[in-house]
C-alpha cells in the first residue's frame, strides 16, 4: 500500500508562506531559473543576506510554494526555465501578492523598487487546475506551465499570447471577525449537512485540512446535532484562526505523518532552545521534499517488488516446463 499524499497547501498555509517571504526577500534581485521537473520551477533570488531559492510547483497532487535549500544545477535548459531566465533577467522582485481567500500568488518584477512593474509571475495552486503563468507588462501570457485548451476548459482556456484572466471568483462568504456568533451559526445551520460540508460550502478558504483542524471530532456530525457548548467551542477555534490570519502569527506544527498545521498556540520548538527557528517557508520546503522523496522511494520499491514477483513466476514456469519434459 502506497504512502498517503502530503497535505495539500491550502489558503492558510499559502498566506503563512507569503507573509514569511515578504518579510525576508523583498526587495531582491532575480538571478536564476531552473526546472526541477516538468511541473516544478526553482527560482534563485539575491538578497542582502545571500541567495534564497523558491520552489513553485503546479503538480496536481502537490502544488506548492516553498523555500528550499540551494538545489543542484538541473533543468536550466528547459524551455520554461529559459523563457523565465530571459524575461526576468536584471529585474528585481518588488512585491508578492495574495488576494482575499484565493490560492493565487503574484510575484511582481521591476527594474527597481518604485518603478513600473514589467513582468508578473502568477502561481495558481488549485489542485489539478494548478498552473504557472509568466505575464508581460500588458498582462499577456508569454510562458506558462501548461496550456489549457478549449476542450479542457470552456470557462477559462489559456495559452501563450492570451490576456491573463484570473480564475472564477470563489463561492461562499469571506470569513470575517466582524461577523457575530449568531449570524455565523445561522449560516452554517441553514441546511442540515455534516459540519465538514457546511464549513466548506458556506465560507471561502476552508480546505478539508483546515475544517479538520477547526472542528476535530465534530467534523462528521450534522449541524443539527451540535449542542450549544459545541457551537461555542467551534466558534472560539474559528476566531482564533481569523486572529492568526489578521495578525500574521503562524507557526508550523507537524503531526508526525503527512499532515501539519500553521496556526494555533502550540510552538514549533522548545522556546528554551538556543537554536534559531527556521523560516516557516523553508520548514515546509523540507517537509514536502521529505514526503515526496518517501513516496518516490515507495513507488520504486513497489515497482521492484512487482518485477521480482514476475521474475519468480517466470522462473517457476520454466522449471515446471523443464520438469515435464
Amino acid at each position: 500500500m502506497g504512502l498517503p499524499s502530503p497535505q495539500v497547501m491550502d489558503f492558510t498555509t499559502l498566506r503563512a508562506v507569503v507573509n514569511d517571504l515578504r518579510d525576508r526577500i523583498l526587495p531582491s534581485r532575480f538571478e536564476k531559473a531552473q526546472q526541477a521537473d516538468g511541473q516544478t520551477l526553482q527560482l534563485g533570488f539575491r538578497t542582502l543576506k545571500g541567495m534564497v531559492w523558491l520552489e513553485l510547483s503546479w503538480r496536481a497532487d502537490c502544488p506548492r510554494l516553498v523555500q528550499i535549500p540551494a538545489p543542484p544545477k538541473q533543468g536550466s535548459g528547459s524551455t520554461l526555465a529559459q523563457q523565465t531566465q530571459h524575461s526576468l533577467r536584471q529585474l528585481a522582485l518588488v512585491a508578492i501578492e495574495q488576494q482575499d481567500f484565493e490560492r493565487v500568488v503574484c510575484f511582481d518584477f521591476a527594474s527597481r523598487p518604485g518603478d513600473p512593474v514589467q513582468r508578473r509571475l502568477v502561481l495558481e495552486l488549485m489542485g489539478r487546475h494548478s498552473n504557472l503563468l509568466l505575464l508581460d507588462e500588458e498582462r499577456r501570457v508569454t510562458a506558462l506551465g501548461r496550456q489549457v485548451r478549449d476542450h479542457q476548459s470552456r470557462v477559462r482556456p489559456i495559452s501563450t499570447g492570451d490576456l491573463y484572466v484570473p480564475p472564477p471568483p470563489l463561492q461562499g462568504h469571506p470569513p470575517s471577525l466582524d461577523e457575530g456568533f449568531e449570524r455565523w451559526r445561522d449560516r452554517l445551520s441553514l441546511v442540515p449537512l455534516p459540519l465538514r460540508k457546511a464549513l466548506q460550502q458556506t465560507y471561502q478558504g476552508i480546505s478539508p485540512a483546515l475544517a479538520r483542524q477547526l472542528a476535530g471530532p465534530l467534523l462528521k456530525r450534522s449541524v443539527e446535532e451540535l449542542s450549544d457548548p459545541e457551537w461555542t467551542q467551534l466558534h472560539n477555534q474559528w476566531r482564533q484562526w481569523l486572529h492568526c490570519l489578521g495578525e500574521g502569527r503562524f507557526n508550523l506544527q507537524l503531526s508526525g505523518d503527512s499532515n501539519y498545521r500553521v496556526w494555533g498556540n502550540q510552538a514549533t520548538v522548545d522556546q528554551s532552545c538556543s537554536a534559531p527557528i527556521q523560516p516557516i517557508s523553508l520548514m515546509l520546503g523540507r517537509f514536502y521534499s521529505d514526503q515526496l522523496q518517501a513516496r518516490e522511494l515507495q513507488r520504486h520499491s513497489d515497482d521492484l517488488r512487482q518485477r521480482l514477483v514476475q521474475a519468480k513466476q517466470r522462473e517457476q514456469l520454466q522449471l515446471q516446463e523443464q520438469t515435464e519434459r
